[in-house]
Protein backbone atom coordinates (compact mmCIF):
# COMPACT_ATOMS: atom_id res chain seq x y z
CA UNK A 1 0.00 0.00 0.00
CA UNK A 2 2.40 2.35 1.04
CA UNK A 3 4.26 1.82 -2.24
CA UNK A 4 1.51 2.86 -4.03
CA UNK A 5 1.00 5.97 -2.34
CA UNK A 6 4.85 6.58 -2.59
CA UNK A 7 4.60 6.15 -6.72
CA UNK A 8 1.35 8.53 -6.36
CA UNK A 9 3.43 11.22 -5.08
CA UNK A 10 6.28 10.60 -7.19
CA UNK A 11 4.12 11.31 -10.38
CA UNK A 12 2.69 14.51 -8.63
CA UNK A 13 5.90 15.89 -8.24
CA UNK A 14 6.95 14.49 -11.91
CA UNK A 15 9.71 15.73 -13.67
CA UNK A 16 9.90 19.25 -13.59
CA UNK A 17 10.96 19.64 -17.65
CA UNK A 18 7.46 17.16 -18.39
CA UNK A 19 4.38 19.13 -19.91
CA UNK A 20 2.14 16.63 -19.46
CA UNK A 21 0.62 17.37 -15.79
CA UNK A 22 -3.27 17.87 -15.66
CA UNK A 23 -4.63 21.32 -14.11
CA UNK A 24 -8.14 22.90 -14.40
CA UNK A 25 -8.94 26.74 -13.49
CA UNK A 26 -10.78 28.12 -10.34
CA UNK A 27 -13.57 28.43 -12.06
CA UNK A 28 -13.79 24.66 -13.99
CA UNK A 29 -13.35 23.30 -10.00
CA UNK A 30 -16.36 25.38 -8.71
CA UNK A 31 -18.41 24.42 -11.55
CA UNK A 32 -17.71 20.67 -10.48
CA UNK A 33 -18.67 21.21 -6.92
CA UNK A 34 -21.96 22.53 -7.97
CA UNK A 35 -22.29 19.33 -10.45
CA UNK A 36 -20.63 16.84 -7.28
CA UNK A 37 -23.91 18.12 -4.67
CA UNK A 38 -25.99 15.62 -6.98
CA UNK A 39 -23.00 13.02 -6.53
CA UNK A 40 -22.64 13.28 -2.39
CA UNK A 41 -26.14 12.90 -1.70
CA UNK A 42 -25.94 9.28 -3.69
CA UNK A 43 -22.92 8.73 -1.33
CA UNK A 44 -20.06 9.24 -3.57
CA UNK A 45 -16.76 10.75 -2.60
CA UNK A 46 -15.34 13.95 -4.07
CA UNK A 47 -12.28 12.57 -4.82
CA UNK A 48 -13.25 9.65 -6.68
CA UNK A 49 -15.96 11.86 -8.38
CA UNK A 50 -12.87 14.31 -10.06
CA UNK A 51 -10.80 11.50 -11.22
CA UNK A 52 -13.36 9.78 -12.57
CA UNK A 53 -14.80 13.49 -14.32
CA UNK A 54 -11.55 14.43 -15.54
CA UNK A 55 -10.07 10.61 -16.55
CA UNK A 56 -6.95 10.99 -14.12
CA UNK A 57 -5.75 8.23 -11.69
CA UNK A 58 -4.38 9.58 -8.24
CA UNK A 59 -4.69 6.64 -5.64
CA UNK A 60 -3.82 9.45 -2.53
CA UNK A 61 -7.12 11.22 -4.29
CA UNK A 62 -9.20 9.00 -4.48
CA UNK A 63 -8.93 7.75 -0.51
CA UNK A 64 -9.37 10.82 0.74
CA UNK A 65 -12.22 12.61 2.83
CA UNK A 66 -13.73 15.24 1.11
CA UNK A 67 -12.59 18.03 2.88
CA UNK A 68 -9.17 16.81 2.57
CA UNK A 69 -9.77 16.01 -1.07
CA UNK A 70 -10.79 19.56 -2.20
CA UNK A 71 -7.84 20.43 -0.29
CA UNK A 72 -5.56 18.49 -2.63
CA UNK A 73 -7.44 19.40 -5.95
CA UNK A 74 -6.85 22.94 -5.19
CA UNK A 75 -2.53 22.20 -4.56
CA UNK A 76 -1.64 20.58 -7.16
CA UNK A 77 -4.75 20.68 -9.52
CA UNK A 78 -5.73 24.21 -9.97
CA UNK A 79 -3.60 26.75 -11.68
Amino acid sequence: MFDRIAQELESLIGDPKSDKKFYITQEEFEDFLKGFLFEEIKGKQLGKSFLEKYGQYNYVLSILSNKAAAEHIRKFYIK
